[in-house]
């Protein structure tokens, strides 16, 4: 029985790995969105507001006619990207990204919790990993809509690595920095 017991706790800990991998990957892309709505936003307010007090103090300033033709162009240029954010939905992207680095580290939490402190009985721990399944697996099947590209996987799975001090089953290496390296499980992202 106690090796029974002790699958489900290897089971634990790898579905705690991957769970957070997969967070890792969405938070990357959530602080990628994240700073390209910042710029959105900053270029969108700082463009107008500039232009209104370059008018307001510099009505009669001969290179007034240079200052708003910079502005349009930057307006324009801010017009084209905010238009590409909207096409490729970028806000609810960086949603999507929060939400799932939330909810991965949670599963990857409560993953090595029962890995660490399982139940006394093996059809307790049986319960307790199958709920816990269950919901990464629904977890899975929505992030795998979002089109995580194989660099992102080795970048995960790096993550994973690295935080649970496992060997790479390619390299052999326990990742010590996020770093890429040339391993084509753990690296080339």
């Amino acid at each position: 029985m106690a090796a029974g017991i002790d699958d489900y706790r290897r089971k634990c800990w790898d579905a705690a790995l991957h769970a957070y991998g997969t967070s890792y990957i969405f938070q990357k892309r959530a602080d990628r969105l994240k700073r390209k709505n910042d710029v959105l936003t900053w270029v969108g307010l700082a463009v107008p507001l500039l232009t209104g007090a370059l008018v307001g103090t510099l009505s009669s300033y001969k290179l007034w006619g240079a200052a708003i033709a910079a502005g349009s162009v930057i307006g324009a240029v801010q017009l084209v990207i905010n238009l590409w954010s909207v096409i490729k939905h970028w806000s609810d992207e960086l949603s999507y990204s929060s939400g799932s680095a939330t909810a991965n580290e949670s599963l990857a939490s409560r993953f090595t919790a029962l890995g660490d402190a399982p139940p006394t009985g093996l059809p307790a721990l049986r319960t307790q990993f199958e709920k816990l399944d269950v919901e990464d697996t629904a977890r899975r099947d929505r992030d795998s809509e979002k089109n995580v590209t194989e660099k992102e996987r080795r970048m995960g799975m790096r993550a994973g690595l690295r935080k649970f001090q496992r060997q790479c089953s390619a390299c052999h290496q326990i990742p010590t920095t996020m770093n890429p390296s040339n391993c084509g499980v753990c690296g080339q992202f």
